[in-house]
């Protein structure tokens, strides 16, 4: 792959020995999510159940300074100056529960190890917490940024940290949206250390590298047995969340969080 097309590339796959380095290839944009990186993560971790890859355990980053700064809003409703005010309505939509990444990574058969370097905020918090095990740069930094945008915590992340945390906790980083470092995270559980960010990628892989020496059956099955009883209620939240977060994106205090934030402002929210 030349240098020229590894820059339009979604996602960019390594092969090291028995472990799978993928990152995401947004870095001009923090990696911030989008379906192009999605669908590409979804091709990837549904090849590898398919038995296209050899790969006995995955490191997942982000290219750059950021693992992922949420989802991308200068797509969504109230991004643009010109977006209409008052009432809204969308089409209902079923939710395609196959295509959300946390869901795929769960489903994998293969260890995924996340190393996550810098931002990981937004929808990025939720597919952090999506992998397995997780190691952070010194310099990572987690927060629910949804709820200060008008919104709710989508993408497994509200299932996640109350799995992790509690419901207390989690509905306190829910609530607040504040942001905690790398050892705050670390204190919490969220992560099982924390490296020098020059060291992460490294640390990762050799981590990766030991587990993918255990049975691949073994491993496929202990993954499967954790998280055998948090499947349904996964689904629940992916399904409730996706319905809820279409209407929120075009309430006006949806538009007025999108709209503050590009606008660096801190918003005004009227409850409508």
């Amino acid at each position: 792959m030349t240098q020229e097309s590894a820059e339009t590339q979604p996602i960019l796959i390594e092969e090291i020995g028995d472990v799978t380095l993928l990152k995401m290839n947004r870095p001009e944009k923090l990696n911030a999510w989008s379906a192009p990186v999605a669908n590409a993560l979804n091709e990837f971790f549904q090849a590898l159940n398919s038995g296209e890859y050899r790969t006995r355990a995955i490191v997942l980053t982000g290219e750059g300074r950021a693992f992922c700064a949420g989802g991308d809003v200068s797509g969504f409703p109230g991004a643009t100056a010109g977006t209409p005010s008052g009432p809204r309505r969308r089409l209902w939509r079923r939710p395609h529960l196959e295509t959300y990444t946390v869901q795929v990574m769960r489903s994998c058969d293969v260890p995924i190890i996340g190393a996550v370097n810098g931002y990981a905020v937004g929808l990025g918090f939720g597919v952090a917490l999506g992998t397995d095990l997780r190691i952070a740069s010194d310099d990572a930094i987690f927060a629910v940024t949804q709820t200060t945008r008008g919104l709710l915590a989508d993408y497994g992340l509200g299932h996640f940290l109350k799995e992790n945390l509690g419901p207390q906790r989690a509905l306190e980083l829910m609530l607040s949206g504040r942001r905690i470092n790398a050892q705050e995270a670390l204190e919490l559980g969220l992560v099982l250390k924390v490296v020098p960010r020059d060291a992460l990628v490294q640390e990762a892989v050799d981590y990766a590298t030991q587990i993918a020496k255990g049975p691949p059956l073994g491993m496929a099955a202990s993954k499967r047995v954790v998280y055998m009883n948090e499947e349904a209620g996964l689904s629940r939240v992916v399904d409730f969340t996706s319905l809820t977060i279409d209407s929120l994106f075009v309430s006006d205090d949806g538009v007025e969080g999108v709209r503050s934030f590009m606008e660096r402002r801190d918003p005004v929210f009227k409850g409508s």
